[in-house]
C-alpha cells in the first residue's frame, strides 16, 4: 500500500536527517491519519493519491504566489515539495493519450455537446490520479467543437 511506502520514506528521511523531506512527507502522512480517524477505516490507495494530488495542487498555487512575490526561499521550498511528492503518483498520461481516450468515448457513446456530464463521468475514473482533471473539460469542448 502507498500509505506504508510514504511512512517508511518519512522514517528513512528522519534517519538521514533530511528535515525538508521529513516535513513534506509528515504533512501528507498527517492528512492520511486524519482521513483514517475521521472515516474509521484504512485509507485506500485511491484516496492517498487524492491527498497527494491535493498537496501538489496547493504547492503549485503557493509557488505561483511566491514567484509573483519574488520570494526565492518559498520558490525553492515549493519546487522541492513537488520533487518529493510527484514520484508517488501513478505514471502520468500525456494529453495525446487522454485526447485519444476522449475521442473513443465520444465516438462509441455517440455523444454530443449536450452529453458533457456523461462524457466526464466516463473519463474521470480512467484518468484519476494520472492526469490533471482541470484540463479535461476544455479538451472535451475542443473535441466536440
Amino acid at each position: 500500500m502507498l500509505k506504508e511506502v510514504l511512512k517508511k520514506d518519512e522514517i528513512a528521511a528522519m534517519k538521514a536527517r533530511d528535515k525538508a523531506r521529513v516535513s513534506v512527507l509528515r504533512l501528507v502522512n498527517s492528512e492520511i491519519k486524519a482521513y483514517e480517524v475521521n472515516n474509521r477505516e484504512d485509507i485506500p490507495d485511491e484516496n492517498v493519491i487524492k491527498i497527494i494530488e491535493k498537496g501538489i495542487k496547493q504547492t503549485k498555487e503557493a509557488l505561483e504566489y511566491a514567484v509573483q512575490a519574488n520570494d526565492e526561499e518559498k520558490i525553492a521550498e515549493g519546487k522541492f515539495a513537488l520533487e518529493v511528492l510527484t514520484p508517488y503518483l501513478p505514471k502520468q498520461l500525456t494529453e495525446e493519450e487522454v485526447n485519444a481516450m476522449l475521442k473513443e468515448i465520444i465516438t462509441n457513446g455517440n455523444y454530443t455537446a449536450k452529453d458533457m456530464g456523461k462524457i466526464m463521468k466516463e473519463i474521470m475514473p480512467m484518468v484519476n490520479g494520472k492526469f490533471d482533471r482541470s484540463k479535461i473539460n476544455p479538451m472535451v469542448k475542443q473535441i466536440l467543437g
